[in-house]
């Protein structure tokens, strides 16, 4: 299928973000549903949800959370990612994701066959394993994981790849009103926020299909 037939789907994410990591679960669900997988082009969109996160990372408890309401946030989180077959454990700080974000950008643009598997790497170090996203060892470990070349991949953040991703997805989320995680962008058209259900993702590629339909017969008519 050609790139303009395509359904663009972008996603805005974070990977120390909980509910991009079930989302990116049920896309994947979905996707698996649809007739050709490849009618959808998915493009990941580094978002950093805490960017004042220090490198080093911090405690969850700083993140202003009542105790009460936190126990039950994990609470949910651990029903829907087991509903999603996805591991929780204990994370025990928030990491800063920034070259994690900017090495997932790399990979998605320089190493596209590698990157279905970082991209899962990062999530499940992060949310099953409780690693530090902001630690380059780690995200190294990680690389080497998904069989990427770590070495390469540390070449290219440090001379800035990664960082125009970053910058172009703050600059479209504020254009688009984009503030939380996950946010899912049909053909430019189309959002849908939080971690939806494969049914309601697939309805929205129903939607961009309608759309692109509609479209086709008012460039007939005319």
């Amino acid at each position: 299928m050609s790139e303009t037939r395509r359904i663009r789907l972008e996603v805005f994410s974070d990977y120390t973000c909980p509910w991009c990591y079930v989302g990116w679960a049920r896309l994947e669900e979905a996707r698996s549903r649809l007739e050709d997988p490849d009618e959808v082009l998915v493009t990941w969109r580094p978002f950093e949800i805490h960017p004042d996160v220090p490198e080093g990372g911090m405690p969850v408890e700083e993140l202003g959370y009542p105790e009460e309401q936190w126990a039950r946030m994990q609470e949910a989180l651990r029903a829907q990612a087991a509903d999603a077959g996805l591991e929780v454990g204990r994370r025990p700080k928030v990491a800063n994701t920034h070259r994690a974000l900017a090495a997932g950008a790399w990979a998605q643009t320089e190493r596209t066959d590698r990157f279905p598997a970082f991209h899962e790497r990062l999530f499940t170090g992060y949310f099953a394993e409780g690693r530090d996203l902001g630690d380059p060892e780690v995200l190294r470990e990680l690389a080497a994981d998904a069989g990427l070349d770590p070495d390469a991949m540390d070449a290219a953040l440090d001379a800035g790849a990664g960082e125009e991703a970053l910058s172009a997805t703050r600059e479209d989320a504020g254009r688009m009103g984009i503030t939380g995680t996950p946010t899912f962008v049909f053909d430019r058209r189309l959002a849908v926020s939080g971690a939806q259900s494969a049914e309601t993702l697939l309805r929205g590629v129903e939607a961009a299909r309608a759309a692109r339909a509609e479209d086709a017969t008012e460039r007939g008519a005319n």
